[in-house]
């Protein structure tokens, strides 16, 4: 995770960009008598009333991710009189603490981390579902949701969407140029990652800066590296903690992620390495382009932060292959999400978070968005215009075992916490000793 790491445009500075949907168009058209499949009734109700989201995404210069998700309120809007305005930050973990404990909560908060959610539902500062919101969170998702968002036995979240982690963006025509083949094994891409070395090329571009949250980039290679070296057994133990952070089995994982990400050779020099905690997450694969390096792990969300222009495809200038699992052995998808939260009871609160994790919502988001992707059991895939958007729900059809980011999973101290700054000051010089001892040491005493 680690921030929405499919918001784009995040800096180190705050900012804050509020951002309401336009106004409705004068034509007129027959009303809805219901929505969210006919469990919001469209009677005005709402009219007058300002419903308020925080969130972690932000608009760019490249990317004007608030202003696709606001649109897609128009509906709702129209609906019950309401008007949707969300607020993104580069600060959400700091802020979402800060308006939550400081009693002015917004009316529906987006979470990527389920730790920083269970957090505080724990403390009382958020409000349980209720209603058809509660049933829609229990029934309407692939399994396995529902925990994320249920904290003492009461169901506080409800998702919204899902990315997918466990690839490798690269550049088809520089592949067929050398003549090399996509790995299917993780030998095979350590294989391959030898043989550009060797070619007098670089194989891998990293870049983790990103606000407060510097660091997640290098977290999210460390549990795809997990569930690959040492399964999802061993994985849920180290997000429960039932296995020390500092134990040998997270060791090799570390030293297997380090044998990448801190390789000058696998990155391009010994300053090239050092750069990696400077270079900002969404540029972070850029030098492909310019073709200075070969491979870019990075989740499905990467696909928007090219730079315009870029084709993005099979066929294009930029595509991507599954990072693989070792031979013979399961099929690992590792992901993250968006859960919404409720900082109040209203029914107006309740009833938006309904609409904002409907059918109906996912299919206006695909409008713009045409690779999101999504929990819901009945998303309809032929809405995917988009190759790559069918290529990676097809991606997260096809695992044999998903989990969740881990560090998402584990309590905010940790996960949004010490595994980014220890795993910063690891990837510049900082020993693996020394960093996983300092997160076990940062681990909330029970």
């Amino acid at each position: 995770m680690k921030l929405v790491r499919h918001a784009a445009g995040l800096s180190a500075a705050l900012m804050l960009v509020g951002v309401a949907s336009p106004a409705f168009a004068a034509t007129k058209t027959a009303s809805p008598k219901s929505i969210a499949g006919g469990k919001i009734l469209c009677k005005n109700q709402y009219k007058g009333k300002t419903i308020t989201q925080l969130t972690p995404k932000r608009n760019s210069a490249t990317d004007q991710v608030l202003v696709d998700y606001t649109n897609a309120y128009a509906a709702f809007e129209k609906c019950t009189g309401a008007k949707v305005t969300m607020e993104g930050t580069d600060q959400f973990e700091a802020q979402v603490k800060v308006r939550v404990e400081g009693g002015n909560a917004p009316d529906i908060i987006d979470f990527p981390q389920p730790g920083l959610l269970a957090s505080l539902a724990g403390k009382g500062k958020l409000a349980p579902l209720t209603g058809n919101t509660l049933k829609s969170a229990q029934t309407d998702f692939i399994a396995g949701w529902l925990d994320y968002g249920t904290v003492n036995g009461k169901v506080y979240g409800i998702p919204q969407e899902v990315n997918i982690k466990s690839l490798v963006w690269y550049s088809p025509k520089m592949f067929a140029a050398k003549g090399y083949k996509i790995p299917t094994t993780l030998d095979e891409m350590k294989t391959l990652s030898d043989k550009i070395v060797a070619d007098g090329g670089t194989p891998w571009c990293v870049g983790i800066e990103s606000g407060v949250a510097t660091g997640w980039v290098l977290t999210d290679w460390m549990e795809d590296m997990m569930l690959r070296l040492n399964g999802e057994k061993v994985y849920d133990q180290w997000v429960n903690h039932t296995i020390a952070f500092n134990d040998p089995k997270v060791k090799a994982v570390a030293d297997a992620v380090g044998a990448y990400v801190k390789n000058p050779k696998y990155i391009g020099s010994e300053d090239a390495v050092k750069n990696i905690a400077t270079t900002k997450f969404q540029e972070g694969g850029f030098p492909i382009l310019s073709g200075k390096c070969y491979m870019h792990r990075q989740a499905s969300f990467y696909k928007d932060l090219w730079p315009a222009g870029t084709k993005v495809g099979d066929d294009g200038d930029i595509s991507t292959f599954y990072l693989p699992s070792p031979a013979g052995g399961p099929k690992y998808m590792l992901g993250a999400g968006d859960i919404l939260a409720a900082g109040n009871s209203k029914p107006s609160t309740m009833d938006a978070l309904l609409f904002s994790t409907s059918l109906e919502y996912d299919n206006a988001i695909l409008v713009t968005r045409k690779s999101n992707l999504f929990p819901r059991k009945d998303i309809d895939l032929t809405k995917y215009t988009d190759k790559m958007g069918a290529k990676f729900a097809g991606l997260l059809k096809g695992a044999d075992v998903f989990r969740f980011d881990a560090s998402d999973l584990m309590p905010g101290a940790v996960g949004a916490g010490t595994f980014w700054t220890e795993i910063t000051k690891w990837v510049t010089g900082q020993s693996t000793d020394d960093t996983l001892n300092n997160i076990e040491k940062s681990w909330p005493k029970a």
